[in-house]
C-alpha cells in the first residue's frame, strides 16, 4: 500500500496522518502536551517533551499500518522562538505564538516602522511575531544573548535533532517578521530592528529551504522510528498548508476555521500587500502566497462567558442555541477582545466591551450579543481580506464551531457569501502529506 504521512506538530498536540494518494485519511495517532504559563503572558513549551510526542505519534502510526510510507512531510506552528547555545542545544523553553510578555516592548516601533515592517516582511508587529520577541527577550533579558548563538524556530530544533541540520522552510520564515520573501533572504532592515540597540542582530539564524526540500534522517533516529529509508521533507507551516490541505488556491475561496481562536484565509499571487488592510502575507511556494487574519477570540470568548454563565448554560451549544432565540437588534453590543487581539486590530493590550446594557436583558441577550461579536469580528477579516484581493465567493469552513449549523448560518448571512464545510480532514496534515508526496513524485504537475 502507498500513503504518506504529514506530520503535524502543533501548539498543544502532535498528529501523524497516513493519506492515501487519493487524499483519503487512513490512519491518524496523535500525542498531546502542555502549554505551560509559569508567569503573566508566557505560553511556553519544553522543546524534548515535544520532540518526544512527535516521535511517539510517527512511530506508533507507522507501526500501526504495517509498512513504511513512500515519504513525510512536517507542519509547524508558526511565530516560536528557541534560543540555543554554542552546541545548537536549546538553553530555555520554545517560546510560542501565544505569549504576550514582548507587548512590553511595543511602543519602541513607531507607525510608519510597523507599516514598513509589515509591507517587508508580511508579518503585522505584534507581540506574537518572533522579530518582536527578539526585541523583547534582548532588552528585557540582555543575560540571554551571553550564552545564545542561535535563534532557531520549532521546526529548525526538530531537523537539528533528527537530521543534524537546522534549517527552516519558506513558509515558517516569512511568517517571523525577520524575512523578505519576495527578496528570498533574511531582511536586513528587520534584523536591525530586532536587534534594536545591539550593534548588529546577535544570533545565528537557520539556512531557508523551499517546502520540498528533502532531509535525510540520522541513521539512529531512523531505525528507532522504523522509517530507514524514508524521505522527509522541510513542509512548512500549520495555516499555511491548511489551504493547501483544504485545496483554497486562488482569491474567492476562502478558509474559516473557528476553534479556540479564529482565522480568516485565502491564497493569492501578490508578494506584497498595503499595510492598510492590516493582513499577514506568507509565503506558501514560489509566487503563492496566503493572505489573511487570525484572531485569539474564537471559540474561547464563548466558553468564558459560558463559564460564567454556567447556571443558565451547560455547554457553548445551549448557549448559542439560547442566543439564537431573541433578536441581535435588542441585544447589547460586545466587542470580544477578551484575550488581546491580532486581525483586525493587532493590539495584545486590548480588551473586551460590553455596550448597550439595559435593566431588561436577561442570559440570553447576553449569550446573543457574545456570538454576534465573535461572528462579526470575523467578518471584518473577511472584509479587510476581500479588500486586499476580491470579493469572496465560497466560504470554508472548519473547525469546531462547525458543530453548530445555527452558528454556521448566522455567519453566513453575516458575511453575505456561500458557505460550505471544508472536506479536507485534517487539513494542515493533509497539506504537508501533499508536499511529500508530490516532492517525491516525478513530472508532479503542482508546484510546490
Amino acid at each position: 500500500m502507498t500513503y504518506h504521512i504529514g506530520l503535524d506538530i502543533g501548539t498543544t498536540s502532535t498528529k501523524a496522518c497516513a493519506f492515501d494518494p487519493a487524499g483519503k485519511l487512513l490512519a491518524t495517532e496523535e500525542r498531546p502536551y502542555p502549554l505551560l504559563h509559569p508567569e503573566p503572558g508566557a505560553a511556553v513549551q519544553e522543546p524534548m517533551v515535544i520532540l518526544e510526542a512527535a516521535e511517539n505519534a510517527l512511530a506508533d502510526l507507522v507501526s500501526s499500518v504495517g509498512e513504511k510510507p513512500a515519504a513525510i512531510g512536517l507542519s509547524c506552528p508558526m511565530h516560536s522562538v528557541i534560543l540555543c547555545d554554542a552546541y545548537e542545544t536549546p538553553i530555555d523553553h520554545v517560546i510560542t505564538w501565544a505569549d504576550t510578555r514582548a507587548q512590553a516592548v511595543m511602543d519602541d516601533f513607531s507607525k510608519a516602522e510597523r507599516e514598513e515592517l509589515l509591507r517587508l516582511t508580511g508579518t503585522p508587529v505584534h507581540p506574537m511575531s518572533p522579530m518582536v520577541k527578539l526585541r523583547w527577550l534582548l532588552k528585557d533579558n540582555p543575560g540571554w544573548k551571553e550564552e545564545a548563538v542561535f535563534c532557531y524556530d520549532l521546526k529548525s530544533f526538530l531537523t537539528k535533532y533528527w537530521t543534524n541540520t537546522a534549517v527552516i522552510d519558506q513558509q515558517l520564515a516569512s511568517a517571523s517578521g525577520l524575512y523578505d520573501a519576495p527578496a528570498g533572504q533574511w531582511s536586513a532592515r528587520a534584523l536591525a530592528m530586532a536587534a534594536g540597540d545591539e550593534e548588529t542582530f546577535p544570533f545565528h539564524l537557520p539556512p531557508v529551504q523551499p517546502a520540498k526540500q528533502c532531509l535525510k534522517w540520522a541513521d539512529h533516529i531512523a531505525k528507532r522510528l522504523g522509517v530507514e529509508g524514508v524521505p522527509l521533507f522541510l513542509g512548512g507551516s500549520d495555516g499555511v498548508l491548511a489551504n493547501l490541505g483544504s485545496g483554497i488556491l486562488a482569491p474567492g475561496e476562502v478558509a474559516i476555521t473557528v476553534g479556540t481562536s479564529g482565522a480568516v484565509r485565502t491564497t493569492h499571487r501578490q508578494s506584497r500587500i498595503d499595510p492598510v488592510h492590516g493582513l499577514f502575507n506568507y509565503q506558501l511556494y514560489d509566487d503563492y502566497y496566503v493572505v489573511g487574519g487570525a484572531t485569539n477570540n474564537g471559540g474561547k470568548a464563548l466558553a468564558y462567558w459560558q463559564n460564567l454563565l454556567s447556571g443558565h448554560f451547560s455547554d457553548v451549544g445551549t448557549m448559542i442555541d439560547a442566543a439564537l432565540t431573541v433578536s441581535a437588534e435588542e441585544s447589547p453590543v460586545f466587542l470580544p477582545y477578551l484575550y488581546g487581539e491580532r486581525a483586525p486590530v493587532w493590539d495584545a493590550a486590548a480588551t473586551a466591551e460590553l455596550t448597550g446594557l439595559a435593566g431588561h436583558h436577561d442570559h440570553r441577550h447576553l449569550a446573543r450579543a457574545v456570538l454576534e461579536g465573535v461572528t462579526n469580528n470575523l467578518v471584518a477579516i473577511l472584509r479587510q481580506l476581500e479588500a486586499a484581493t476580491c470579493p469572496a465567493q465560497r466560504l470554508h469552513a472548519s473547525g469546531g464551531f462547525t458543530k453548530s449549523p445555527e452558528w454556521l448560518d448566522l455567519l453566513a448571512r453575516r458575511a453575505d457569501c456561500e458557505l460550505v464545510l471544508a472536506d479536507a480532514a485534517q487539513a494542515s496534515a493533509y497539506g504537508a502529506a501533499i508536499i511529500a508526496r508530490e516532492a517525491c513524485t516525478p513530472g508532479s504537475s503542482r508546484r510546490v
